[in-house]
């Protein structure tokens, strides 16, 4: 089970970081003032963060869902207004059958995607850039039909 959390762990970070390759970084980096650091290094005001009324409504979607009921996860989702059709996710179980601690669920956006997972603590959820072909996630995924 171990192995399954690091492997997790990577392939969010990975996605995290494809985000930012094409897209920008979604939100400004904040001193610990809370102050925002510019380019150039000096500290503008308080942080302002635009809403993201998207990004907001798919974490309250994910929110208080389990890996093992991966289907009422996706129907949160569509519930929350993103197409089915959009959705992708990982499996509830590994490749020797035993329940995985965490399962990742994305929906492609026109911006990129927003990629969710849920398991032991709290749900997260982040932009990210789409990967080649359009996919949000890496590996074997579940297609939502």
């Amino acid at each position: 089970m171990h192995r399954h959390r690091i492997a997790a762990v990577a392939l969010l970070a990975a996605l995290v970081l494809a985000g930012c390759t094409s897209t920008g970084i979604t939100e400004p980096p904040v001193a610990s003032d809370g102050a925002v650091e510019t380019p150039d290094g000096a500290a503008g005001g308080a942080v302002d963060a635009a809403p993201d009324a998207e990004l907001d409504a798919f974490r309250a979607a994910i929110a208080g869902h389990a890996p093992t009921d991966p289907d009422a996860l996706v129907a949160a989702v569509e519930s929350a207004g993103f197409p089915r059709s959009a959705i992708e996710r990982t499996r509830e179980v590994d490749s020797l059958g035993a329940p995985v601690t965490f399962v990742q669920i994305a929906v492609r956006t026109e911006a990129g995607c927003i990629v969710g997972e849920v398991g032991a603590g709290e749900p997260r959820a982040v932009r990210a850039a789409a990967l080649g072909g359009g996919r949000c996630l890496v590996g074997e995924i579940v297609t939502v039909d």
